[in-house]
């Protein structure tokens, strides 16, 4: 492998996962928090609808623009695509930054659905890898992109807390992140444009269509093991997608934590992701099959869900937040391998688009939760996140019962 054509593409994964990650702290201390200028004299509902909104555009608008963008580099090449990618983001970070500094809720959310349509290069850069790559070393390359992508989702939510509190450095506001995000987003683009070489020796001429995830999606449910596959990830992902999304809003009302607090707390979430991907996984495989290990992680992802919220001090949250992720973690990337072993190789990419399409669908879903908030409260639905989670390992056991799969660690990445 080129690795010095590669690196550019390790950061176009760095800057995919910042994006998603460096807004939740930024959001939540914008509409959930104490003191934003933005939502001086706003009522709680009206704080609750954009929080959610926040939360909802960024999944949705990447329902549909994740296979656009992939489609998109097959024709025009995977250089292009990128770059185009990055400049999008680039664009996106500037016009949240500008809907921040200038209190314009509609440039913050225009920009949210931007970073969205724009969140292809992932999966681009994981293409150009795998062109690269060997049979022998595509196993070994992908699992360098898990650390990276680690990465991301580590100094992320980070940067988004640490960059827009003004008790660290005065001048630092919550716009600062975006503007840092988006000049890091520019020489990205630059970078690529200068370093990274073509790796697609032909381009297939395929038909765009921003639809094809509704398409991909009614195709999947024809498919009678899919079909079970996709009623289980759908619950896995809905359930924690409440518990990632609202447990933010919980420190900052219970605790008052701030902007920077928020990103240290995310950022150790997605450092448990990092663990367990790189530890957990092969560990449990010694010693279960694939299907196991997803009815054991998905059950003790929902006690851990449902023990969080049983405590009113911080150190249990902390705790119990920190095996939430890292049981998830181990769950998401069994079910991904479900999904690659219920399918002939041949549909492996058709496979692998309806997961990410579920994904998607599932997180803009639950970014409306917020508006459940007076209803419900943030405690009661994190706990019906848990449930949908134990109703989640209750369907994989059935399933498994159905489609007993073999011990296997070859394919158990989540990049795989």
């Amino acid at each position: 492998m080129r690795y010095r054509s590669i690196a550019p593409c390790a950061m176009a994964i760095i800057v995919d996962s910042m994006g998603f990650g460096l807004v939740y702290p930024i959001m939540t201390a914008l509409f959930a928090g104490d003191g934003s200028p933005m939502t001086e004299g706003m009522s709680w509902h009206l704080r609750n609808f954009y929080l959610g909104l926040g939360f909802l555009l960024y999944p949705l608008c990447m329902f549909f623009g994740a296979s656009f963008m992939g489609d998109l580099s097959d024709i025009i090449g995977r250089k292009k695509s990128l770059v185009f990618c990055m400049s999008g983001i680039c664009v996106s970070f500037l016009l949240m930054g500008f809907g921040v500094s200038l209190r314009n809720i509609g440039l913050l959310m225009m920009g949210r659905s931007l970073s969205g349509l724009m969140a292809g290069s992932q999966p681009i850069a994981q293409a150009a890898i795998v062109d690269l790559s060997t049979p022998q070393t595509k196993a070994r390359n992908l699992s360098l992109m898990t650390l990276v992508l680690s990465v991301g989702i580590i100094i992320g939510p980070l940067a988004g807390g640490l960059f827009s509190d003004p008790v660290i450095v005065s001048w630092f506001t919550l716009s600062t992140p975006f503007y840092m995000a988006a000049i890091l987003s520019l020489i990205t683009a630059v970078w690529i444009w200068k370093a990274f070489h073509e790796t697609t020796a032909q381009h297939k001429k395929i038909r765009l269509d921003w639809m094809r995830p509704i398409t991909i999606f009614i195709e999947g449910f024809q498919h009678p093991q899919v079909r079970q596959l996709a009623v289980i990830f759908l619950l896995m992902q809905t359930g924690f997608s409440i518990f990632f999304q609202l447990i933010q809003v919980v420190m900052a009302e219970s605790f008052h934590y701030a902007s920077w607090q928020l990103g240290v707390f995310n950022g150790y979430i997605g450092l448990s992701f990092a663990i367990v991907t790189l530890l957990g996984v092969q560990f449990l495989l010694k010693y279960m099959s694939v299907g196991k290990v997803a009815i054991l992680t998905l059950t003790l992802t929902g006690v851990s869900m449902i023990l969080t919220m049983l405590f009113s001090t911080q150190i249990p949250i902390w705790i119990f937040s920190f095996l939430t992720a890292g049981f998830d973690m181990v769950a998401y990337a069994a079910l991904m391998t479900s999904f690659s072993n219920a399918v002939d190789e041949k549909k492996q990419g058709w496979v692998m688009g309806i997961f990410g399409s579920i994904m998607a669908l599932s997180w803009a879903v639950t970014g409306l939760t917020t508006n459940l908030i007076p209803f419900l409260g943030l405690h009661g639905l994190i706990i019906i996140g848990g449930v949908f989670m134990l109703l989640s390992a209750l369907l994989m056991l059935f399933y498994n019962r159905r489609h007993p799969s073999s011990p296997t660690t070859a394919s158990l990445n989540p990049l795989h």
